[in-house]
């Protein structure tokens, strides 16, 4: 798999965690057919810069870029890629970043990050696009602001990034739920342009119209 040597080759930090063995095999499922059309994906979190390299070397005609907290990130500039600096709470520096086909949230996982940052990224997803939420395993972890309770049981429910993405499968039904045949049921429900949505372990990709 051509992910996976360029992973190794660049030190990438993917597949790093027994909860996300199957990212890169995902990736390729999705990415595959595409990789000479793409042509910008922005990634939040650069850390150690591997994965900025791996997906430039990936995507051979786009340009990457990546945004993280710590300044001594922008080490990682290089050919197709930049790098910005700045926390991935500041609204405003999210909605001042250009448009992208690709948008990977790699970054600090706490619920109100991965929140802000789709509800203000979504807008700068090209049509075609993909959004990418990594980790979503720390919807479950209170560590990320996160909780579970089951459905039925006990206890507050914490409305998680995965609570969020449950909701988006109504606006993804939008047509039906506003649809005649709702009979009472029916109710206006934003069109937000999603085509698709594709869960796995911790991972969900979201394909815009």
């Amino acid at each position: 798999m051509l992910l996976r040597k360029l992973k190794n080759k660049h030190k990438a930090r993917k597949e790093d965690s027994d909860l996300a063995m199957h990212f890169l095999e995902v990736y390729t499922h999705h990415f595959e057919a595409r990789r000479k059309e793409i042509k910008s994906v922005l990634e939040i979190g650069v850390q150690y810069g591997g994965s900025l390299k791996m997906w430039r070397d990936y995507f051979p005609n786009a340009q990457i870029t990546g945004m993280d907290i710590n300044k001594k990130c922008k080490k990682h500039r290089g050919d197709r890629i930049d790098v910005v600096v700045g926390d991935q709470g500041n609204t405003l520096l999210l909605d001042s970043f250009g448009n992208f086909d690709i948008i990977i949230d790699d970054g600090g996982h706490t619920m109100s990050q991965q929140k802000d940052s789709i509800r203000i990224l979504w807008e700068h997803l090209n049509s075609g696009g993909v959004y990418v939420l990594e980790d979503l395993e720390t919807s479950y972890w209170p560590k990320f602001d996160g909780g579970y309770s089951p459905y039925g049981g006990k206890g507050i429910r914490t409305i998680s990034t995965i609570d969020m993405l449950k909701s988006l499968v109504d606006n993804l039904n939008h047509k039906a739920i506003a649809h005649d045949r709702a009979e009472h049921f029916k109710a206006e429900v934003i069109d937000n342009h999603i085509k698709s949505m594709h869960f796995y372990p911790s991972l969900c990709l979201l394909y815009k119209e």
